[in-house]
């Protein structure tokens, strides 16, 4: 009997032993499938999860969703944001599929509630305090590395990243709504972002605002409370600093065709300058074959607004900062003639058609009065890099002093033809322009007036020493350890670093070579300018909405109109940074250098090894907090 019943015993226990190791396994693999959420995060129904985060988190369709910071910890109460007034803060919903099944998310967001103290304006509080969310289009990256130039730490891939920020109404003239809900995630485990930006107006009243967001999956609802603390400071409508983005795709998915004297082509393109403009950024046309004589009434019709700033106004449907404000700087419809290689110098009569370009412009812009905005020239790109591979120094050195000697001629050419309305020749390179100074054959100081050198080759003391002496100093994309990447596989601080650099090392600008120039035929699916970049999103920051079949295979109508990125989001973030940080630095110019260095300890051309800017998200948002603080001492509410 004993000896049967440890048979027995030996049996059940190595059926149970079984059971346990298939349970561990099936729980292994769901931890392994299912990436965790936080524990700030609520749910919503049986088959949902709701987590908040800040504007800097990039979680993957896949990907885990941590808590960033207790502002955003659902079950400590409400999202907590702080802001000036004229910015726009944004955060995320990011609603995690438990169970696997198709599903809708329908959104209200209810009116903020003023403070006590401004309650009798109430009303004037709510139109003050202006909202749009927009669901996150998710891009499968297969090419993702980012092994342009210097080695840059991206999120993991191959994986699906958000990027492409659909919204629920276009906001351009006349308003077209889009959607009434976000489409969700099916499958279970997987994360669908929607992205909700609030933008405070300029006289909202100083104080504690309140809001309830209600979320609702079919008779399923839950009520996401949010607390807006709006500081005394106030950003400028002018922007401080330039930020500029090339359109190259013009508007031709947007199926306005290409024809600038065409209706729809003028207010697509109008559309496009307000966009950027709610982004603190401009978008520069450009004219590959110049303007026509015949071309030329319509192009002042349509872009005349932006520059004497009647496009931004409440008549022309603008709602946003820079209300009025023309556009800061601007470049002439013409041609850029030579990329990489200038081949021989330039003949006679180019610079003769060059000085006549240069005074048929000044005329314009005295004619229109449109003196307002900074203008440039923009004729060669990156002709003056580091040597090609097999190319000797002797040759590269004479080839270089032949291309600065015709920079010098061109600029004298445009002062020359536009005496009163200058044209500065924008300079662009992979070199560092301070390893010329001292040889006169190669020196470019005193030659152009505008500097743009990749962030890599951006020297701060030489381009310190430019700016003082008068001269436009802008940076332009590169990777670690000089400035954040552009990539869709980087978090929201990476492109948040090209304002704070920019402030912390006293430039002036930021220049994108393109943003729309992606596939013709999958824009949101292949956001590259070619097949075989893996800087993914390079060229794209701005996505057509028109574009077939894209917005209908997410259930959504394709409507005509800019769908902007994370990417214009986070560079529009570090911008604003930069504007608080000139605030602060007026109110305590110590405690603001200090606050910029303890971020931003080192990046350009003084970068070394890794990136020295902290990744946490936390950091970032007390760095804003304080910034907040310090800008708004001594401000009048």
């Amino acid at each position: 009997m004993p000896q049967k019943f440890t048979r027995s015993s030996r049996s059940v226990l190595s059926v149970l032993g079984l059971v346990l190791f298939a349970c561990a396994l099936w729980f292994g693999w769901q931890a392994y499938r299912v990436p965790p959420v936080s524990e700030g995060c609520l749910p919503l129904g049986d088959h949902h999860l709701v987590c908040a985060a800040s504007d800097m988190a990039r979680p993957a369709r896949r990907g885990a969703v941590p808590l960033e910071d207790a502002s955003f910890d659902l079950r400590g109460g409400a999202v907590r944001l702080e802001a000036a007034r004229n910015e726009t803060v944004a955060f995320q919903l990011i609603v995690r599929t438990v169970t696997a099944g198709a599903a809708r998310l329908q959104l209200e967001l209810a009116p903020f509630v003023a403070p006590a103290a401004a309650a009798a304006d109430a009303g004037a509080t709510m139109r003050q305090i202006d909202q749009q969310w927009f669901q996150a289009h998710y891009v499968a990256l297969e090419n993702a590395g980012y092994t342009w130039g210097p080695p840059t730490e991206v999120l993991p891939w191959p994986a699906a990243y958000p990027d492409a920020l659909i919204p629920a109404t276009q906001p351009c003239t006349p308003a077209r709504p889009l959607s009434e809900s976000a489409v969700l995630a099916a499958e279970a485990g997987a994360n669908q972002a929607v992205w909700i930006d609030t933008y405070v107006g300029s006289d909202t009243p100083v104080g504690l605002h309140t809001q309830r967001i209600r979320l609702q999956i079919g008779a399923q609802q839950l009520e996401v409370p949010v607390q807006l603390r709006v500081h005394a400071a106030r950003l400028p409508d002018k922007p401080s600093f330039e930020a500029v983005g090339e359109i190259y795709g013009a508007y031709g998915l947007e199926g306005v065709g290409h024809d600038l004297t065409e209706p729809g082509w003028q207010a697509m393109a109008q559309c496009y300058q307000q966009l950027a403009h709610r982004h603190r950024t401009v978008f520069i046309e450009r004219f590959p074959k110049g303007l026509q004589a015949s071309q030329q009434d319509a192009y002042v019709q349509t872009f005349g607004p932006a520059l004497t700033g009647e496009l931004f106004t409440a008549a022309h449907g603008y709602r946003g900062p820079g209300a009025g404000q023309p556009l800061t700087v601007w470049r002439p419809p013409w041609p850029q003639r030579v990329d990489v290689t200038l081949d021989a110098p330039l003949a006679p009569a180019e610079l003769d058609h060059y000085q006549t370009l240069a005074a048929r412009w000044q005329s314009l812009v005295q004619r229109e009065r449109w003196q307002h905005t900074r203008y440039f020239a923009y004729v060669f790109d990156e002709v003056d890099g580091p040597p090609a591979e097999g190319v000797d120094a002797g040759s590269h050195r004479r080839y270089v002093a032949m291309t600065h000697a015709e920079m010098a001629r061109l600029q004298q050419t445009l002062d020359a033809g536009a005496p009163e309305v200058p044209l500065d020749l924008l300079w662009t390179s992979h070199s560092n322009p301070a390893q010329w100074q001292g040889d006169p054959a190669l020196d470019l100081t005193g030659k152009i007036r505008f500097w743009a050198p990749n962030a890599s080759a951006a020297d701060p003391a030489f381009l310190a020493e430019r700016v003082q002496a008068g001269d436009t100093a802008w940076i332009y994309h590169s990777g670690h350890p000089s400035i954040g990447a552009h990539s869709i596989n980087a978090s929201g601080i990476e492109m948040r670093t090209w304002g704070v650099a920019t402030a912390r090392y006293g430039l002036q600008g930021q220049f994108m070579w393109a943003v729309n120039l992606g596939s013709d035929t999958r824009p949101f699916d292949e956001p590259v300018f070619r097949p075989e970049e893996d800087r993914a999103g390079n060229g794209v920051l701005v996505y057509p909405g028109n574009a077939l079949p894209q917005l209908p295979l997410l259930g959504l109508p394709a409507t005509p109109g800019p769908i902007p990125s994370m990417r214009l989001k986070a560079w529009r973030r570090g911008l604003q940074d930069a504007e608080l940080y000139l605030l602060a630095h007026e109110q305590d110019a110590a405690g603001a250098d200090k606050l910029i260095r303890a971020i931003m300890p080192r990046a350009l051309a003084d970068g070394q090894g890794a990136a020295a800017w902290p990744d946490d998200p936390a950091q970032w948002l007390q760095f804003h907090r304080d910034l907040l603080r310090l800008a708004s001492q001594g401000t009048q509410s």
